[in-house]
């Protein structure tokens, strides 16, 4: 059996895509953003605990939707379409 190779791609550039300014060209020092801060200071004990606490209460308010949602569904099955 003889083993077909791969057709492989044309060397040539169809479309130059190096764009001055664009994160990936730049060479030498970012340039600084107003509002980026590239060093962040570490959250203290009280900040990691709220933005837990936040998290869990924005988790706990998804899932409170959702299960209001599952029981009407079910009262809609049970008392209106499966009548």
């Amino acid at each position: 059996m003889i083993k077909k190779k791969k057709e492989e791609l044309p060397d040539y550039t169809v479309a130059n895509m190096d764009i001055e300014g664009m994160p990936w060209n730049t060479r030498g020092p970012r340039l600084s953003v107003p509002g980026d801060t590239p060093e962040k200071e570490p959250l203290t004990k009280e900040e990691t605990r709220g933005m837990i606490w936040l998290a869990l209460k924005a988790a706990l308010a998804v899932g409170t939707v959702f299960a209001i949602a599952a029981f009407l569904f079910i009262l809609f099955c049970l008392f209106v379409w499966l009548r």
